[in-house]
């Protein structure tokens, strides 16, 4: 079971050092960092701190839920890179910015779901609950989706109020905002 212990130390360690590099290399910053941004970092880091010291000390008692649990970290990375596969040429400004959108993708994951870095941020999170067989865990879920859910909500606010409006509209009705929808309203 320490092996179990040690891959979800590691996958943990991969997604926060990719999301971290997202952050600084990969996301613009048209008029730097927005200071909500910054208290959504300062969330991420007693989490973190809580994360791995439940990992870490809880005794594991179900492979089952731990193996689930690292499937789960690996479908965050994936989803992460494949998300950052689909934006290199095209990317997206910081979350909490305040500029409009100068582009739409609709392509990768982003035909299935609207905001796949919030998810891939969201499944980390929630991997730890089944590592460690921790349901109390899950408010660190809940307190993570809070402001993600502000976030994607301003941000599909800019989208409307760009010139891309009507063909985001049209999106919003065939893409879940952070799962994917299962009956899409139209065919676009």
């Amino acid at each position: 079971m320490l092996v179990l212990k040690s891959c979800a130390l590691i996958l943990l360690t991969t997604c926060l050092i990719s999301f971290i590099w997202a952050g600084v290399a990969l996301f613009t910053r048209p008029n730097g960092m927005p200071n909500a941004l910054r208290i959504l970092v300062v969330f991420w880091i007693p989490l973190i701190v809580l994360q791995v010291s439940t990992i870490v000390l809880t005794e594991e008692s179900n492979l089952i839920l731990g193996l689930m649990g690292l499937s789960i970290y690996i479908i965050s990375l994936v989803l992460f890179w494949w998300t950052v596969k689909t934006t290199k040429d095209k990317p997206l400004s910081v979350c909490y910015s305040d500029d409009l959108p100068n582009h739409i993708i609709t392509t990768g994951p982003y035909q299935f779901i609207r905001n796949p870095f919030y998810t891939s941020y969201l499944l980390c999170v929630l991997a730890a609950v089944f590592v460690t067989n921790q349901l109390w865990l899950l408010i660190t879920v809940v307190v993570m989706f809070v402001p993600y859910y502000q976030v994607a909500r301003q941000e599909e606010a800019k989208f409307l109020a760009s010139s891309f409006a009507a063909d985001y509209k049209m999106y919003k009705e065939n893409t879940g905002m952070f799962l994917p929808k299962l009956w899409p309203q139209s065919q676009g």
